[in-house]
């Protein structure tokens, strides 16, 4: 028999997907018998009630976990015939037809679950009928991939630790963060980036470096960079703030290796993924005497062209995406349900790439994508922002171009970018965000009181 931890969990990914489908909130309710559960949710004050032979009863096998959607049939009926997940049932039944999963994705995927009813039963129609339909859900190719329990929570505290290691005697930044390491004549210099109200120190030869690039050619938050204050760090310890030459910082960085490590929520410490200085910062970075080449401007390419899929067929991806996002909880949080995220996302459905690199209006665009996909756990990050914005925040993409960042909606449809300079109002809508973030608008910084 599965556990009650698996029960909670399979009942929490239906009510998700109901969520989404009907457009408010679903709290999943079940009713034991002995095949299993039927899973549903109370209807609200003053909905609609449907019509007897319309709706449809889920199911949830007592044994696998397995669910089973039978329609047309009141959920006593549906009980009376369960026989559970057998061929059998196949057979009774043709199969529908799923949704072809996005390229890449591995597995079968379930369309979302349809609403269940309460319809009242006719006690005369309990009689013996062939077994309900078989549709049982198998795991979902979206979504982040699962921890133990165990392993998520020391991931959490090895991460903090590591985070509080590098940043002595100042509250810890939260993820994502990027980590710069400088080796440089035989010392190493460390920085995470810079979070705090309070603007960066920089050395003069880093700010003077910076100055050259015109504003709007700078990236989003580039002075916050671990990239740049760590070689600011190693300047003032090799001569202090008396030399503001550029020639003399390059001669002191003859021979210096920077490396850059990304660390996110569900990271293993121990193994961080390697990352990238944004444009600004290897501009910098070169003009300093740093190895590398000058990152070079990519001008955007005609948008991707969408592929002819049935716009039912996007609205299951989208739905199934989402709930599969939803159901990966964090060590301290858990993501919101928000009705409006298919109706949202579905025109980016399933994933919308936007390649550039060049100066915008007031700052520099890089790559982003809006993506349903989301891959990476990001409970607990966006659960601590939404603490201080006072409001629940749901993943939709991210960028590149050595932002690392999240873009994430809150609940007013408000948008938002988190990268390891903080966090950044993009646009009340998605809509004005896709505009900001391809034109290169400004976007303010969100603060520690959560005002911008």
């Amino acid at each position: 028999m599965i556990s009650q931890e698996r029960l909670q969990e399979i009942a929490r990914h239906w009510a998700v997907a109901e969520t989404l489908r009907r457009g408010y909130e679903c709290e999943p309710r079940l009713t034991e018998f002995p095949g299993g559960w039927v899973v549903w949710s109370p209807r609200p004050a003053g909905g609609p009630v449907p019509e007897p032979g319309d709706g449809e009863t889920v199911i949830i096998d007592r044994e696998t976990g397995a669910l089973t959607v039978v329609p047309g049939l009141p959920p006593q009926v549906a009980m009376s015939r369960y026989t559970g997940p057998a061929a059998t049932a196949q057979a009774a039944y043709p199969a529908v037809a799923l949704p072809t999963p996005p390229p890449g994705a591995v597995g079968t995927m379930p369309p979302p679950l349809p609403p269940t009813f309460a319809t009242p039963v006719d006690p005369l129609s309990l009689t013996p009928g062939p077994p309900p339909p078989n549709a049982a859900m198998t795991s979902s190719p979206f979504g982040p991939p699962r921890l133990s329990a165990d392993e998520q929570d020391r991931r959490a505290a090895a991460l903090a630790a590591r985070l509080a290691r590098l940043s002595p005697g100042a509250p810890a930044p939260a993820l994502p963060q990027v980590v710069a390491t400088l080796e440089v004549v035989g010392r190493t210099f460390q920085a995470l980036g810079h979070t705090a109200d309070a603007e960066p120190v920089h050395h003069p030869a880093v700010l003077q470096a910076l100055a050259a690039i015109p504003p709007g050619s700078r990236t989003r938050g580039a002075h916050r960079h671990p990239d740049l204050i760590v070689v600011s760090k190693a300047l003032f310890e090799l001569g202090g703030a008396a030399h503001t030459d550029p020639a003399w910082a390059a001669r002191q960085l003859v021979g210096a290796t920077l490396r850059l490590h990304l660390l996110r929520e569900g990271t293993d410490p121990d193994r961080p993924a390697p990352a990238a200085s944004c444009h600004t910062c290897g501009t910098v970075l070169v003009s300093l005497g740093m190895p590398g080449e000058l990152p070079r401007d990519l001008v955007r390419p005609e948008p991707p062209q969408r592929g002819a899929v049935g716009r039912a067929a996007l609205r299951a991806i989208t739905a199934e995406a989402v709930a599969a996002t939803i159901a990966v909880p964090g060590a301290r949080h858990r993501l919101p349900t928000l009705p409006f995220l298919v109706d949202l996302l579905e025109p980016y459905a399933p994933f919308h790439p936007v390649l550039q690199s060049q100066s915008g209006a007031a700052q520099r665009v890089e790559s982003f994508t809006l993506d349903v996909w989301t891959r990476e756990q990001t409970a607990d990050t966006l659960g601590d922002l939404a603490e201080r914005l006072g409001a629940r925040l749901f993943p939709i993409g991210g960028e590149a171009g050595g932002l690392h960042s999240i873009l994430a909606v809150d609940q007013h449809h408000r948008v938002f970018a988190i990268d390891h300079a903080g966090a950044w109002y993009l646009g009340p809508t998605l809509d004005d965000a896709v505009q900001t973030l391809l034109i290169g608008r400004s976007t303010p910084r969100l603060r520690t009181n959560g005002t911008w």
